[in-house]
């Protein structure tokens, strides 16, 4: 009995490393982005068959630079851009980089800054699906693998809009954000207090007392107060010792982009708390 035991042992083990990846094929191969924000999604995707090198990725304080400069990366090297607007704005010319491939050819939605696409959970399945075309053109012999991945990724984003719903759905929010405003609506906050007319007044400086008397009237009812590193800078400035902000970062270099919105929606429930005992008092 022992033995036919060990032979199945053996058998399923043999049956197990069968279907491994070799070493070679876990080889990772390089692939250039554009974005910080791209970098997260592909990394995603790839997974450990891929080596993502974003072009710019964000310093300490959540501000855009340059890490690769496009003329020292070879003619021949795969890559991908979100659009043919922003490969023209980063100087990468399509017709000398044969490896390079465009998510979309213009960006078929009506925003004034892509980097918003990537903070809006209803848009991030389409570009995720993108992705996965982009490295299967690459590496099309691991296409279900990045399959696979695809699908996690889809899973854990309804997964993590479903939670960031069950803590803070229907809860106030002052949003001062410039490009978290869609995480917050995906989470069902109430962003009523958000007045566009007012921030764009705000973002040129005017009107510093309406802003500090708003954000005092919410702070007082104990509702947060949102902003990010995309808000206008002299709201930024203007609110730079009220400690009762949360200021919404950027991921981590290599952070997990859906853990990363898990945290945020985290940090905005913890900043409820007082309006959550406020109401429970009241019941």
């Amino acid at each position: 009995m022992r033995r036919r035991a060990l032979r199945l042992l053996a058998l399923l083990l043999f049956a197990f490393l069968l279907v491994l990846p070799s070493p070679s094929r876990l080889q990772a191969w390089e692939v250039v982005v554009t974005s910080p924000w791209l970098a997260t999604i592909t990394s995603f995707i790839g997974g450990v068959y891929v080596t993502v090198n974003p072009l710019y990725v964000w310093d300490s304080n959540g501000s855009v630079v340059r890490k690769t400069r496009v003329a020292s990366i070879p003619k021949d090297r795969r890559m991908i851009a979100l659009d043919a607007d922003e490969a023209q704005r980063l100087g990468l010319n399509a017709a000398g980089r044969t490896n390079l491939i465009l998510l979309y050819r213009q960006v078929p939605l009506d925003v004034s800054d892509s980097v918003s696409l990537f903070s809006d959970p209803s848009v991030l399945p389409f570009i995720s699906q993108r992705i996965l075309t982009a490295l299967s053109e690459f590496d099309p012999a691991n296409y279900p693998y990045y399959q696979r991945r695809l699908s996690e990724f889809q899973t854990r984003l309804d997964s993590t809009i479903l939670v960031g719903r069950q803590l803070l759905k229907g809860y106030p929010v002052l949003d001062l954000t410039g490009e978290f405003s869609d995480m917050l609506l995906a989470a069902g906050c109430d962003l009523s207090m958000r007045d566009n007319r007012l921030l764009n007044a705000w973002a040129k400086g005017e009107d510093t007392n309406g802003l500090l008397a708003a954000v005092k009237n919410a702070v007082q009812k104990k509702i947060p107060v949102v902003l990010d590193t995309m808000t206008a800078k002299k709201i930024r400035d203007a609110l730079r010792n009220e400690k009762d902000v949360l200021a919404i970062g950027r991921p981590a270099e290599g952070q997990d982009l859906l853990l990363f919105f898990h945290d945020q929606y985290l940090a905005l429930w913890n900043k409820l708390a007082p309006l959550r005992e406020a109401r429970q008092g009241k019941n």
